[in-house]
């Protein structure tokens, strides 16, 4: 038993990588979104109907999406052994995000430092699939993948 506990801490510390990953691409959507400096005349520019789209098909989804992004993050860093699917869906949901908030291609005159933050958003959203497909291998190479506290109810 005691060889599968090394193989569980790397794998659990892949995991939480993966997960500080998500967090992070997450985040830096948010900063671009929401902090990142503006053009209050590219703004005033669009017509009512524009800032009221950009609220509901941009700003809206962001808000409501980040509590799940949030727990699956908590539960990413927590140490039970089968997390790893959340995570993916996770990667794969910020990752058509992105391609959403691309697509509304207005953004980005009014925030100029939008694309920069996507840049910042994919690549740490990369990081996370590479950190799951490292904690996916390392599953996979365990004959045991059971949890340490697992371990504990056997003995």
């Amino acid at each position: 038993m005691k060889e599968s506990m090394p193989g569980f801490a790397v794998r659990y510390a892949w995991r939480g990588l993966a997960a500080s990953m998500v967090a992070v691409a997450w985040g830096t959507l948010g900063y671009g979104l929401f902090l990142s400096p503006h053009d209050q005349q590219a703004w005033d520019g669009l017509e009512a109907g524009g800032r009221f789209a950009a609220n509901l098909s941009v700003y809206l989804p962001y808000l409501a999406l980040t509590l799940p992004v949030a727990v699956v993050v908590v539960l990413g860093l927590l140490p039970a052994p089968r997390l790893l699917s959340p995570l993916l869906a996770t990667t794969v949901g910020i990752a058509l995000f992105v391609w959403w908030v691309t697509v509304q291609d207005y953004l980005f005159d009014a925030q100029p430092q939008l694309s920069a933050c996507l840049v910042g958003c994919v690549a740490a959203d990369a990081g996370a699939v590479g950190a799951l497909t490292a904690a996916w291998v390392r599953a996979g190479r365990q004959p045991n993948t059971a949890s340490p506290r697992d371990a504990r109810q056997v003995a």
